[in-house]
């Protein structure tokens, strides 16, 4: 990736070492799927784990979608 900005690397990268999400596999509805924790029994989906490629076209199932645990 490459960063075009006048901002020092040192300040645009701040904090980006204290990021350590905690990640885990769920099965719901028969799909599995990667699901960044978010705490109060709520996740946010980072990936899809499906060799079918009609199950990416779900939106429930798309990357970034907050789902209950």
């Amino acid at each position: 990736m490459i960063i075009y900005t006048p901002i020092p690397l040192e300040l645009v990268l701040e904090g980006n070492s204290d990021f350590s999400p905690e990640y885990q596999e769920v099965e719901r509805g028969g799909f599995k799927l990667l699901v960044e924790n978010l705490g109060n029994q709520r996740g946010k989906v980072v990936r899809l784990l499906s060799s079918n490629p009609q199950d990416y076209l779900n939106p429930l199932l798309q990357p970034g979608e907050i789902i209950k645990l």
